[in-house]
């Protein structure tokens, strides 16, 4: 293996264009300078990183972390290798991350492979650019013809920075990219994508006037109001969930929010990215919180929170639903952990709490009312029939198992009253019952011997309309069929003559 020159500065050095990406520029520098491929390129602009050119495989248009060794190599300025990436697009929303975390903002919006214009590349110095990677623009502005995402050709899709550093060319079939079939756009599909380009260069490109971090959120909030949309109309057509829409709105938005959810709710307005930064707004329109220290401010977003709060109770109520910490924070579209940093808030959230004990137990007594109604009228009920007063009798009647009643205490009184009862009346009662058997027995005895049958406990206890083994359990009965003298066994078969 031939080791790489190291230069500190590249003999040639073009300029990136205006909206060109980094790694077509990276590109179009390697194939000035006669460099063929990416593991003899990435030693010279990458000096500290001494692979393959693994490194410039992955690269997508990024910001890097440092782009001094690619400012001395290429002799360009760092403003300029900047405007080749998304730098300026997440400073204007006020997302400035390392490059990892600017990916995952992007994600979804933006294209993993080459997207472009055929026509375009038909330049003398042709170049890929920025607003072809995003996935809302779907054709070119300037030829009115749709984007190509592969090759004509061969049908390949073609990586960001091809091993191969050439442009226009498809590094599978070696075809010129310029030669591509070209696909006509609508007249409304153009204007949409002539608007769309131009939002997308504002926002690519660094702006003439500073533009201060947090702007976009109130001035979305602006041109919502102007156009009398209420937050959560506004997320129910985006498809968004309110907690996404209103972090929107925010000076400092939360985590988690992509750069489709700030294109999505500019679309849905109406307006352009260009249009929202150009929006003037009142001191008060800006955000009343600015200005206010940090205690006035925390006064001021606790008062405003406790009268969502009071909001939210109301219209629980009107629904007729259960009133708890965890519905009002729903409703509000915040967490029961962010509310309780405000200590009044923490107070109504604790009387809530304390309010749904109470509308609780309240419910639970009203119920257990209407269960002892219930169980005394059962017991009335087997009394006026002559029948035996159970727990298993109480639960029949009322359709519902005996262990079901004894979680209401005073129903659970009632029913051990009745199996107190029950087991104190129980001796005399079995007594009955099995002198009431042993004479129902004896009578079955002699019916059977009136009428020449043979005595067996099957047929006695088919006549008294029992089991068998009732008979068999009461050793008194038993005695009666071994005292009997007739056969108490099946009947004798007969024999053939």
């Amino acid at each position: 293996m031939i080791p790489p020159d190291y230069f500190d500065v590249l003999p040639l050095h073009p300029q990136p264009e205006r909206l060109e990406s980094l790694t077509s520029y990276l590109m179009r520098l390697a194939e000035a300078n006669g460099i063929p491929t990416m593991h003899r390129f990435q030693p010279i602009i990458f000096p500290g990183d001494r692979g393959r050119g693994d490194g410039m495989r992955t690269m997508k248009d990024l910001p890097l972390r440092s782009f001094a060794s690619l400012a001395k190599a290429s002799f360009c300025s760092e403003a300029a290798l900047q405007a080749a990436t998304f730098f300026y697009l997440t400073r204007k929303l006020g997302r400035q991350y390392p490059p990892m975390a600017t990916g995952q903002f992007l994600k979804g919006s933006l294209a993993d492979n080459l997207r472009y214009c055929p026509l375009c590349l038909q330049n003398a110095s042709p170049y890929y650019i920025l607003p072809w990677r995003f996935l809302a623009l779907t054709g070119c502005p300037h030829h009115g013809c749709r984007l190509l995402d592969r090759c004509s050709s061969c049908g390949s899709t073609i990586r960001l920075l091809t091993y191969i550093l050439k442009v226009n060319v498809c590094p599978h079939c070696f075809a010129a990219l310029s030669d591509g079939q070209v696909e006509p756009m609508s007249d409304s599909e153009y204007c949409q994508a002539q608007v769309r380009f131009q939002d997308l260069a504002f926002l690519l490109l660094p702006s003439e006037q500073e533009i201060a971090p947090g702007a976009v959120g109130p001035r979305l909030a602006y041109w919502r109001k102007a156009r009398q949309l209420e937050v959560d109309t506004l997320a129910e057509h985006l498809g968004q969930c309110l907690r996404t829409v209103r972090s929107l709105e925010r000076r400092v938005p939360k985590r988690g929010l992509k750069f489709q959810n700030y294109l999505a709710y500019v679309d849905y307005l109406g307006v352009t990215f260009e249009e929202l930064f150009d929006t003037v707004l009142l001191s008060y329109e800006e955000g009343y919180d600015q200005y206010l220290n940090p205690e006035e401010r925390f006064q001021q977003r606790e008062t405003d929170l406790l009268q969502q709060i009071h909001q939210a109770v109301a219209n629980i109520q009107s629904q007729r639903l259960w009133v708890n910490q965890e519905a009002v924070s729903t409703t509000i579209d915040l967490t029961r952990s962010s509310l309780r940093h405000y200590p009044r808030i923490k107070d109504a959230l604790s009387q809530i709490s304390q309010d749904r004990k109470q509308r609780a137990f309240l419910r639970k007594r009203q119920v257990e009312q209407e269960w002892v109604d219930k169980v005394n009228q059962a017991i009335e009920s087997l009394q006026a029939e002559g029948k035996q007063v159970t727990q298993i009798a109480i639960g029949r009647l009322l359709n519902r198992h005996r262990k079901g009643l004894d979680h209401y205490p005073r129903v659970k009184a009632i029913m051990d009253a009745v199996a107190d009862e029950y087991w104190q009346k129980a001796p005399q009662q079995r007594e009955e019952s099995l002198q009431e058997m042993i004479a129902g027995v004896q009578r079955s005895i002699a019916e059977l011997k009136a009428r020449g049958k043979p005595v067996t406990k099957l047929t006695v206890a088919k006549m008294m309309g029992v089991s068998r083994g009732i008979l068999n359990y009461h050793p008194e009965i038993v005695l009666i069929f071994a005292q009997c003298g007739e056969w108490t066994g099946k009947p004798p078969r007969k024999r053939r003559p």
